[in-house]
């Protein structure tokens, strides 16, 4: 059962307009006061200029989807913004990936232990800095990398952004930005953008790992080379096996990698970065790099979607792998996606959460025990709870913004779902 609820529709009720969850016998008012501070701390946050809309989409524990939104696509108000808005999710396109990876362990090609260099021969002889502060100088790494340490951050990788270390510079020079589109922390130092996958594996075998993997946690471009091992493992491309495993089955019609013209760029929400008591337009819509051409598909930072779409790919994880009446994975790869996969040892963060398939799992004695999801760097949020039988994405885009904008509706989220329980 969906429910589509914003502030227009509700001022347009009386005029004998309907809300698509009226087909199921509920009305306008019913609809509203299923989560009516989260309304409440989308409308605020939008009318007080931290975002110009926010798109969110939740499966209630009675199994209901309900989808609430506020303000536009941008600070020019002339489209508003719903759950068929198009985003740049970035990270959200991590726990995608895990997903992938996970029907290939269900098809028996993949299991978490597979060695990495099984697919990607070119990280046969991968080695260690000595010094992760002071220089290049490597030696051999004694350790067999695997899908698990892609999957959890745990492989020794790192990201060109991460501060002016050794290791992160020479992303930098050697053009590691797995992201569409564009680079988005451009330096002085960046080499030209590696062109696709396998220049990508190229180029980081001539790299040193920041350290032994399945010894650390980093968050890292381990999901985009794990999209390589998904690509190699299955014999068709990455991104043709994620549509025809997760986004056709799933009906993730609106999830892309690059816009596929006009009507799309009518829906894609404008992204700002706020700096300096300013903001300013970041891939202006006009000219977005997510309508060029792509050959680098990034599995870790490099899809747009919607927020019905990832409502869907979330719940069909929550609901035992099956997305409606299709069954799209088992129940066990379902769990398993969800679950702490962690080497042993390892505790991001100083154990503040576990790790899954792309996504972070919440802690066993913890008030989040269960949970799994990501974030984007734009903002959004993805996430399921198992034990209270919901999920959740939150969709918006900034870079910079002080107002807590995302945390503010995810609290009220759950203290709406709280309140009517």
């Amino acid at each position: 059962m969906t429910i589509h609820l914003n502030r227009r529709h509700l001022l347009l009720s009386g005029a004998g307009l309907t809300l698509a969850g009226c087909a199921n016998g509920i009305t306008p008012a019913e609809a509203a006061r299923l989560l009516p501070s989260t309304q409440a701390a989308m409308d605020r946050h939008v009318a007080a200029g931290h975002v110009p809309g926010i798109s969110i989409g939740v499966r209630l524990p009675d199994g209901q989807d309900v989808f609430l939104e506020a303000g536009s696509l941008d600070f020019d108000g002339a489209t508003r913004a719903d759950e068929d808005t198009l985003w740049r999710i970035y990270s959200m396109t991590k726990p995608v990936t895990g997903a992938a990876a996970a029907l290939l362990i269900e098809d028996g090609i993949l299991t978490l232990d597979t060695p990495v260099a099984e697919f990607i021969p070119e990280f046969a002889n991968m080695t260690v800095v000595v010094d992760r502060t002071s220089g290049l100088e490597a030696r051999p790494a004694t350790r067999t990398m695997t899908v698990r340490h892609l999957l959890t951050h745990t492989a020794g990788f790192t990201y060109h952004f991460f501060g002016d270390q050794p290791v992160a510079n020479a992303y930098s020079r050697a053009g590691i930005f797995p992201v569409t589109g564009y680079n988005l922390s451009p330096r002085d130092i960046d080499g030209p953008k590696v062109r696709d996958l396998d220049e990508m594996a190229r180029a980081l075998a001539d790299i040193p790992l920041m350290y032994e993997p399945g010894t650390e946690y980093l968050y890292s471009i381990s999901l985009d080379v794990l999209g390589l091992v998904i690509q190699r493992a299955s014999g068709m491309s990455f991104p043709d096996f994620v549509q025809r495993r997760l986004f056709d089955p799933v009906g993730m019609d609106d999830t892309v990698w690059r816009l596929r013209g006009a009507a799309d760029r009518r829906r894609f929400a404008a992204l700002y970065n706020y700096a300096d008591g300013g903001r300013q337009v970041v891939d202006p819509v006009a000219e977005t790099a997510y309508a060029e051409p792509v050959t680098l598909f990034a599995g870790g930072a490099g899809l747009v979607s919607s927020t019905r779409d990832y409502l869907a790919f979330l719940t069909t994880i929550l609901d035992g792998g099956r997305a409606g009446r299709v069954r799209v994975m088992t129940p066990e790869t379902a769990r398993m996606i969800r679950s702490d996969i962690l080497p042993e040892g390892v505790n991001p963060e100083n154990g503040a959460f576990r790790f899954g398939f792309g996504g972070g799992v919440g802690l066993p004695d913890g008030d989040t025990a269960g949970e799994f999801g990501w974030g984007g760097a734009a903002g959004t949020q993805g996430w399921l709870d198992p034990v209270r039988r919901t999920a959740g994405t939150i969709m918006l885009q900034q870079f910079g913004q002080s107002a807590p904008v995302g945390g503010d509706v995810r609290a009220a989220i759950a203290a709406d779902i709280a309140a009517s329980s």
